[in-house]
């Protein structure tokens, strides 16, 4: 009669967490490399309940999980959690997850863990670097947009004076967008700083621009600190030195 391999040898070898549930969810075993990731010893975590030692996002994720394997309404044997160690600090699981059974009786769950922190924090890397890559190829369009039409400026200067003057303010208005989005702000800021600039009161620019007075009152404060200016005058006059805003000959400003 072939002898049944014992296969506790190389479980406790696996470099991932290998561990099992009963019903209830309270942990009935985990290996070595579990007990590792964790920084607990058996007796320690051994009876206790799987949302334990996890966060509460992970805890909702991992118990929703649970309950569908329980039940067998399962779609997919993995997800992901965070979990907690002994020491505070967090780690990122992949856990791949299927239901026990002894004798075809079901008695719980099992499932292989593996830590997966140092994949999550390339792709976040990652990540930003696309977002960085992303503003820099829409700062290299909006730079060979400026030149297209500079080009234009350049061309009609000659010929058709209102033509060149209207290039012009397309320009500065471009070249302001982007030196705004440079320092953090956006078109409606600039619409604003334009209206403090004609003098119009936090009651006046809500009207104008379809917010709250409350809403106005917190993106004035947001241009102050951008600015780091202490008054609504100080605010004007620092967006003017970033080319932000300018005067037309008519006296009014531009962006």
């Amino acid at each position: 009669m072939e002898e049944k391999p014992d296969y506790g040898d190389l479980v406790e070898g696996l470099g991932d967490m290998v561990y099992t549930l009963d019903l209830n969810g309270r942990f009935t075993y985990i290996n070595s490399a579990g007990l590792s990731l964790f920084g607990y010893r058996a007796d320690e975590l051994l009876g206790r309940h799987f949302t334990e030692v996890l966060t509460p996002a992970g805890a909702r994720v991992a118990r929703e999980h649970f309950e569908r394997g329980v039940a067998g309404t399962e779609t997919t044997p993995f997800f992901e959690a965070q979990a907690v160690r002994k020491d505070g600090s967090t780690v990122d699981l992949e856990v791949r997850a299927g239901s026990l059974y002894r004798h075809e009786r079901l008695i719980g769950r099992q499932g292989v863990a593996r830590d997966i922190s140092t994949l999550k924090q390339l792709q976040a890397e990652v990540a930003e670097k696309s977002e960085r890559l992303a503003l820099l190829e829409d700062q290299a369009r909006t730079a060979m947009d400026l030149y297209r039409r500079i080009a234009d400026l350049t061309l009609s200067a000659p010929s058709d004076p209102e033509g060149t003057e209207r290039a012009l303010r397309t320009v500065e208005g471009s070249l302001a967008r982007a030196t705004a989005e440079r320092i953090g702000l956006n078109g409606q800021d600039l619409e604003i700083i334009e209206l403090l600039a004609s003098g119009h009161s936090n009651q006046e620019i809500a009207r104008l621009v379809h917010l709250s007075p409350h809403t106005v009152k917190d993106r004035v404060a947001k241009l102050m600190g951008v600015f780091q200016a202490h008054t609504r005058v100080e605010v004007v006059a620092q967006a003017a030195r970033h080319g932000l805003i300018g005067a037309t000959p008519d006296g009014r400003v531009w962006r």
